[in-house]
């Protein structure tokens, strides 16, 4: 076997020696064999690998080996050496590596979808594999998300989404260069939030970056003692100048850097004085218009329904259903082939006015008491079933509660002209991975009396009084 190997690198050395003078026909029939190479190059070297570290005993798959010889990061070889394992599973997927047509880091994605759902799935599905063999590394892990999010189960996508947003951190640390440095996590709506709010002030940076290098420069005035002299004052101050150009353009990364800082201190800055009654309520943040691209399925609440947020990831149906309540959320419908069917542009946040109108009248959020500035809007009767953005069809709830409602069945009712918030009762059970909403419509009379095992709604500790 090595002979042969030694014997491929030859020829590769032959044929790199000819590029230059290689007709352009020749080379492109090159390039198309190009990927059946490299896949074949890649298998062979994780397939050695595993071997030697099943002989030897290793206890991770031949990863060490791979990162050894291959110069493969931790990571990558840790995935290579997982892929090839998992494989086997995959019967289809593991022909096509081995005949060149499915690149190794497409395999892996397979594997990882197999995870997700079955290898069954992965293996019946011709599609997913055929896209595999004809689609590059991006693209083809855009599709393997979507096809994976379809063939999740409801309540694993909804878990994950619960995993992710109670694992989300953010985490500080110094640097041996005295640089501080920051790495988080977070859910896919968090994220797509956060991203959002970056971009458009990053975006406001640059504009600003291009405005200051439009205007002209005054020239530095070199020292009079040292006008000639150009390792005088007057070589500093140029030099002066042309540091603070340099620095003037920021990078992307940059940018984003000081949008963060921008963001924060915007934040934390105390609010000016105001002689409205409602003054001393802390402003909503600044809302974030987030794009969802979803099926009809996912709308309907469907098991198999999906729905993502573009650029960041799928979501539960409970999330749809709850950005709907409350962000700027552009919706694309489309079908079972990613056809455009029908495009909704929809501000279903409240005005300021409205919300400025919820705080007067609820005062906290309507389960916890928790402040309004933690608070978000709840359409009582949904907006895909008619419920209008007015006063009278929102309620104020903070995010916690917001996930009740979607995720849990509790609801909304109102008792003395107040709107309460109460667990669902015992033909209500939990519903982790939600097919059922609250009522369309908001029961006027006084609820049923609660079982023993829950207290009274009125007497419930955490509710919380209007504000005076």
């Amino acid at each position: 076997m090595f002979s042969h190997v030694e014997q491929a690198l030859e020829h590769l050395t032959a044929a790199l020696d000819e590029v230059a003078a290689a007709p352009s026909d020749q080379l492109r029939r090159t390039l198309g064999l190009s990927k059946q190479l490299r896949s074949r190059v890649e298998l062979l070297e994780t397939t050695a690998a595993a071997v030697v570290a099943r002989r030897e005993d290793h206890g991770d798959g031949g990863a060490g080996l791979l990162r050894e010889h291959s110069g493969l990061s931790r990571s990558d070889a840790a995935r290579n050496a997982r892929t090839g394992a998992e494989l086997a599973a995959i019967p289809d997927a593991d022909v096509g590596v081995a005949e060149g047509q499915i690149s190794l880091a497409n395999a892996a994605r397979l594997a990882q979808a197999a995870r997700n759902t079955s290898p069954d799935a992965v293996q019946d599905d011709g599609e997913l594999i055929g896209l595999a063999k004809a689609l590059p590394a991006d693209e083809f892990a855009q599709a393997a998300r979507r096809w994976e999010a379809q063939n999740r189960d409801a309540a694993d996508l909804a878990a994950q989404h619960r995993r992710n947003r109670r694992n989300r951190h953010v985490r500080f640390w110094n640097g041996d260069d005295g640089s501080v440095q920051m790495r988080g996590s977070f859910d896919a709506e968090t994220g797509a939030r956060i991203q959002q709010r970056l971009r458009r002030q990053a975006e406001q940076l640059r504009q600003a970056d291009r405005r200051r290098q439009a205007q002209p420069q005054a020239p530095a005035k070199p020292d009079a003692h040292n006008r000639n002299d150009g390792d005088g004052a007057g070589g500093a101050a140029a030099a002066r100048t042309t540091d603070q150009r340099t620095t003037d353009q920021r990078t992307t990364d940059q940018r984003m850097a000081d949008a963060l800082d921008t963001l924060l201190a915007a934040g934390a800055a105390p609010a000016a004085p105001a002689a409205a009654p409602t003054a001393h309520i802390a402003p909503k943040a600044a809302s974030a218009e987030i794009i969802v691209r979803a099926d009809l399925a996912a709308l309907a609440e469907e098991s198999r329904g999906f729905a993502e947020i573009c650029g960041t990831g799928p979501i539960p149906p409970s999330t749809l259903a709850r950005l709907a309540c409350n962000s700027d959320v552009w919706v694309e419908i489309f079908g079972d082939k990613l056809t455009p069917l029908y495009e909704t542009v929809a501000r279903r946040a409240p005005t300021a006015a409205q919300r400025r109108a919820l705080v007067a009248r609820d005062g906290a959020c309507i389960g916890c008491g928790a402040r309004p500035g933690d608070c978000e809007a709840h359409h009582v009767i949904p907006w895909k079933c008619g419920g209008k953005t007015r006063v009278d069809n929102l309620v104020l709830v903070c995010w916690s509660c917001h996930v009740r409602i979607h995720d849990h069945n509790w609801r909304v009712f109102v008792r003395d002209g107040r709107f309460r918030l109460i667990p669902p009762g015992p033909a209500d059970p939990p519903n982790p991975a939600p097919s059922r909403k609250p009522g369309h419509r908001i029961p006027q009379s006084t609820p049923p009396a609660p079982t023993p095992q829950q207290p009274p709604p009125a007497t419930r500790p955490h509710e919380a009084q209007p504000a005076a």
